[in-house]
């Protein structure tokens, strides 16, 4: 249900979806490492450019809902709305009619898809978990599904059980679109730089695959390299990247050069940093803190 996030519905530029189509991504943090990266959307994901990817460490918030396991307990039903109809891709909701049924259970499972992919939007994790906590107890082999729930674990930095429902979204699909969070959550838990690379390359490599999204995945492989000690490699990465897509002034691409300036700068190329801080801010005066890094650089 997440279309595109190209990282990117999260993307942070990304504007965001009407309910049922994609989630809104949160501002990421700068980071050198995965920059600010945003998570897809499809319809229950993240799709533009405005969600936090690059996280350093794996960690659990107070008060968070469990990972479900077999012997945990069946989620409660979520209070759903009589009087409301989903608002989902025709695609998705006949994937839910042909799986459950053209049935009472059926439209349940689709509203609490609905309202919990445009909660995710509104950026209301605290609504988003147990609406998709519930439909996927209750329609585990429906994609969209156990996609929206993994981009809500994501943004709730819960990568373990964030990484299972995009690995299960990805089982079921086939598709790749999702691989930039899947790539975030194996660095995040430390899995090693290999795996990292494997996932980021598969969809920075995928000519179908929404722009935003394979920006945020060159973006988390380049940090990667980088973070492993090779930051050529890593910067190589994204030099690739770059001369494939061209001049652009979208987000994705001003995020893919602000890492490449932060990568240039920790190599001690600050010629190269200072060329791509002054291509941002030329596209975008107020992009991050491009001003100050500039600055920096100068001083």
């Amino acid at each position: 249900m997440p279309e595109g996030q190209s990282s990117e519905r999260r993307n942070r530029g990304g504007g965001q979806q009407r309910r049922g189509r994609e989630t809104p991504q949160r501002d990421r943090r700068r980071d050198s490492r995965g920059g600010e990266a945003e998570t897809g959307r499809s319809l229950g994901a993240p799709t533009g450019a405005r969600a936090p990817i690059g996280l350093d460490r794996a960690r659990s918030r107070a008060g968070a809902p469990p990972r479900p396991g077999r012997e945990a307990a069946a989620p409660p039903r979520p209070e759903l709305p009589e009087d409301e109809e989903p608002q989902l891709p025709k695609g998705v909701r006949r994937e839910i009619d042909r799986v459950i049924g053209k049935n009472r259970r059926g439209r349940e499972i689709a509203l609490a898809l609905s309202i919990g992919a445009a909660a995710i939007e509104e950026e209301r994790l605290d609504v988003a978990l147990p609406m998709l906590a519930w439909a996927k107890h209750e329609a585990p082999r429906i994609a969209a599904v156990r996609e929206a729930y993994g981009v809500a674990l994501y943004l709730e930095e819960q990568y373990p059980a964030a990484l299972s429902e995009l690995q299960a979204y990805k089982r079921i699909t086939g598709k790749v679109d999702q691989n930039h969070l899947i790539a975030d959550c194996l660095r995040a838990l430390e899995r090693g730089v290999d795996r990292v690379v494997d996932a980021a390359a598969a969809l920075a490599n995928a000519d179908d695959a929404p722009e935003d999204r394979r920006a945020e995945a060159a973006i988390v492989w380049a940090s990667a390299l980088a973070d492993s000690g090779d930051v050529g490699a890593g910067r190589a990465v994204l030099r690739k990247y770059l001369a494939r897509i061209g001049a652009g002034r979208a987000e994705h691409v001003l995020r893919v050069r602000y890492v490449a300036a932060e990568l240039a700068e920790r190599d001690g190329d600050a010629a190269e940093a200072r060329e791509q801080f002054l291509t941002i801010r030329a596209a975008d005066p107020d992009f991050l803190d491009v001003d100050e890094r500039l600055a920096s650089l100068d001083g």
